[in-house]
């Protein structure tokens, strides 16, 4: 079993951008812990239904769409956006 770092690295990266441009207080919208944590356990759903490419072999579940959810996390804690 190898754990191919290439799809993890480029998914958070690419997490990490998309999560630094989210606004979540626009609109009157409120998004609360408990909506991010809904939306993360969506995200692991969807990651463990669509699986690895075939020829990654290490999890079953989507390393490289995982680490795009966390990067978003990452993203918008680290630099979020205001109004």
């Amino acid at each position: 079993m190898m754990l191919s770092l290439g799809p993890i690295i480029f998914g958070l990266i690419l997490g990490v951008i998309i999560g630094s441009q989210l606004r979540l207080d626009i609109s009157g919208a409120k998004f609360t812990l408990a909506s991010f944590v809904v939306i993360f356990i969506a995200g692991l759903i969807v990651a463990w239904q669509s699986g690895n490419y075939p020829f990654y072999n290490d999890l079953p579940i989507s390393t490289a769409f995982m680490s795009a959810l966390i990067g978003i996390f990452v993203g918008k804690l680290l630099f979020a956006r205001s109004k």
